[in-house]
């Protein structure tokens, strides 16, 4: 037998080790970036699927109704959709809270005929426009409250085609139908 035969590698050496941990090191720093992405993308796709869902919720309540859910704090489903409101459900989130609101506006509408309204001064130059009465509706609105502004940010941008806004850490989606009022108008 010759010297050393018989001997195998019996471990590897510390210099070994460290090569491998720093290889090990570069590819976690290389594909960090990319799975921290696809994770805000899931965060910003669930958050649209959630307002999408509380959207269609409302406005089947509204339609049931002919007004809008009552509002909620944020993270708590209103009482008329009381069926959202289940635990992993879309009120518990921890990127974000979803929430719901209502609020009255006064819209104007043109009077009936039979409306009995004060006489306006004729105009010579043209026929006047019909007269107008105040009615108050209600409208809703999607919340998403995060401390992540770029969340918030995501969904400014996926809903540009509609009314919605960023105030603070909230962002607000208003519904743009609207309800009759449960306040009577004055």
């Amino acid at each position: 037998m010759t010297p050393g035969a018989g001997h195998g590698v019996r471990g590897a050496a510390a210099g070994d080790i460290l090569i491998f941990l720093a290889t090990l090191s570069i590819a976690a720093a290389l594909l960090y970036p990319a799975w921290s992405v696809r994770g805000f993308r899931a965060t910003v796709e669930r958050a649209v699927a959630d307002v999408e869902t509380l959207s269609t919720a409302a406005r089947i309540a509204r339609d049931g109704r002919n007004r809008w859910p009552a509002p909620a704090p944020p993270g708590e489903a209103p009482q008329e959709l009381s069926g959202l409101d289940q635990a992993d459900g879309i009120f518990d989130r921890q990127e974000y809270t979803l929430g719901w609101t209502s609020w009255d506006v006064v819209d104007s509408v043109e009077a009936p005929p039979s409306a009995d309204l004060p006489a306006l001064d004729a105009d010579p130059s043209g026929p006047a426009p019909p007269p107008m009465l105040p009615v108050v509706r209600r409208v809703g609105a999607v919340t998403v409250h995060s401390g992540d502004e770029t969340i918030l940010a995501e969904l400014l941008e996926h809903y540009s085609d509609r009314t919605s806004f960023v105030l603070d850490t909230m962002w607000l989606l208003v519904l743009p139908e609207r309800a009759e009022s449960v306040v009577p108008s004055r």
